[in-house]
């Protein structure tokens, strides 16, 4: 297998762990959300963040990157994320991009930065 055909197969990988842990993330916090009779959207997010979390780190060591890493360098990766995620929704909600597109467009940046963050340093070889 060609280099440039086994970093695709990885990247889609990558698409379907992460695809995976957001289907955990909505149906668990969906789930919650029914059992605590519509309160503490805040603590059913959370604890559904919890799930997919866990969902993600056993499916990028097992499927996407087929290598281990500790939890917190994972845990760090994963909040490095996040911050990329926010800081271009802030930036770009500054800009004349209907909100929705805005957030579409800082999540894609932030996939693409933890895809890069957990490929050469998450899960990178030492």
């Amino acid at each position: 297998m060609t280099k440039t055909r086994a970093e695709v197969l990885q990247a889609l990988r990558f698409i379907a762990v992460g695809a995976a842990a957001t289907a955990t993330h909505m149906g668990v916090a969906t789930l919650l959300f029914a059992l605590m009779q519509g309160r503490y959207i805040a603590l059913a997010n959370f604890i559904a963040w919890l799930v997919a979390f866990g969902v993600s780190f056993w499916g990028h060591q097992r499927v996407t990157f087929k290598r281990q890493t500790t939890l917190s360098r994972f845990l760090l990766m994963s909040l490095a994320g996040l911050a990329i995620n926010y800081a271009a929704l802030g930036v770009l909600l500054l800009t004349p991009l209907p909100p929705l597109l805005a957030m579409l467009s800082a999540i894609v940046t932030a996939a693409v930065s933890t895809y890069l963050l957990a490929k050469y340093y998450t899960f990178a070889m030492p």
